[in-house]
């Protein structure tokens, strides 16, 4: 039973973030990386700290910052290569 709703919670958190723009599915705790931000950053993992209607809360090196979903979206929100699943 607890399957089947963490799978339609996980369906209906997708879709929500597909019709934000994003093609790939975020969660907290996830690490993205901003490959079109400014170049010294370009190669730096953030985790996922919050995620909002608008947008979401990256942490790195306890350091958090806030992107809406315009931000994200200019600066090419994606995994990093070193989030394991």
């Amino acid at each position: 039973m607890t399957d089947d709703i963490d799978a339609t919670i996980t369906a209906v958190l997708m879709r929500a973030q597909q019709a934000r723009g994003f093609a790939e599915y975020f969660k907290v705790g996830d690490l993205v990386r901003f490959p079109l931000g400014v170049q010294w950053n370009r190669e730096r993992d953030y985790r996922i700290h919050k995620i909002y209607n608008n947008g979401f809360e990256v942490e790195s090196n306890g350091h958090i910052q806030s992107h809406t979903d315009e931000a994200a979206h200019r600066l090419g929100m994606t995994h990093s290569p070193n989030q394991v699943d």
